[in-house]
Parts: C-alpha cells; sequence; structure tokens
C-alpha cells in the first residue's frame, strides 16, 4: 500500500484499523521534510500530539514519557530537554523568569518541581518526566516547539501515543478540506 494522505484518511476517517508498522510509516510521512511527504501536514501532526499528550491521562502519561526517555541514547536525551528547557525559557542567554511566570527562573522551576538539576546533563529520568510533565500542562507552546523540533519523542512514546496522535492529525487535516470546501 502507498499509505498516501487519502490512504490516512479513509483509514482514520471511517474507523479502519492501522497496525504498528502502518502508525510507524504515517508518522514518518508527517514529520519528513521530503517533497512526496508535503500533504501529510507537519503542522497537523505537531498540534495533534501536543493536543493529544495533553488529554493523555497522569499515569498513561508518566508510563510513556519515563519509557521513551530511559530508552533514548544521552545525547538525544539531553538534546530533548535543552530544547524544552529552552522553550520553557531556560535556554542560553536568558533567565526565563519572564517565560516561567515569576517562578524565579530555572531555579524556581527545579524548586517547584523538585528537580535535582536543570541542566540536561545532569538530569535524572525522574526530573527529565517532571519538566516535560509540567510543560504537557502548563506551557503547551513549549511542548510544542519540543514535539515540532524533536518528533521522534512522539514515536518513543509507543505505538498508542503515535496513534492518539495521528487520530488528532486526521481530525485537524479533515477540518481543514472542509473548511476549504
Amino acid at each position: 500500500m502507498a499509505d498516501t494522505v487519502d490512504d490516512f484518511m479513509q483509514r482514520f476517517g471511517s474507523g479502519g484499523s492501522v497496525d504498528d508498522q502502518q502508525a510507524a510509516r504515517y508518522h514518518d510521512r508527517f514529520i519528513s521534510d521530503n517533497p512526496n511527504d508535503s500533504d501529510f501536514s507537519n503542522h497537523a501532526y505537531h498540534e495533534g500530539a501536543t493536543e493529544y499528550l495533553g488529554k493523555l491521562g497522569d499515569e498513561d502519561f508518566h508510563q510513556a514519557a519515563s519509557q521513551a526517555i530511559r530508552q533514548a541514547p544521552p545525547e538525544e536525551k539531553q538534546s530533548l530537554l535543552g530544547t524544552l528547557m529552552g522553550a520553557l525559557g531556560g535556554g542560553a542567554g536568558s533567565s526565563g523568569g519572564s517565560a516561567l511566570g515569576g517562578l524565579g527562573g530555572l531555579a524556581g522551576l527545579a524548586g517547584m518541581l523538585g528537580l535535582g538539576s536543570t541542566d540536561p546533563k545532569q538530569m535524572s529520568d525522574q526530573d527529565a518526566t517532571r519538566v516535560i510533565d509540567y510543560a504537557r500542562k502548563n506551557r503547551p507552546e513549549a511542548l510544542r516547539q519540543t514535539v515540532k523540533e524533536k518528533p521522534w519523542f512522539v514515536k518513543a512514546m509507543g505505538n498508542p501515543v503515535v496513534l492518539g496522535a495521528l487520530t488528532l492529525a486526521a481530525a485537524k487535516l479533515l477540518n481543514n478540506q472542509r473548511r476549504q470546501s
């Protein structure tokens, strides 16, 4: 099967099923910069993934995020956390105070969340999960930026999360098609 955007819409629009391999292929096509994949909207996927993560129950989110963080090579984990901390206002050259709504920058965030470190190279897996959970609940735009820059994280969270993100991406594509009609 070619896995075109029309195939995708038929599967998700009609309650069809998608296996793990198809879900992985659709994820890859949505995040691709290949011109052949331009019908698969990166924006719809990033929005769908962020929205789905925000709706995910705490226990399910923690389990999926912890799994993704544990399995990530150290450099990918550091890069993900660096991107997220930067989006939260703790990037190089930023005090983070205004972005964190008066929390006192990263030190305030660390105190509020009970983090051992705000340095992506030194953060424990538990601290990483706490920061990601904070972003999904309180700063979805920071999580959206991170999902956009590090889409491997959604895939690493497992097939149920990928399928949830794909379902919401399909709904966004369908809404866009309706508006254009």
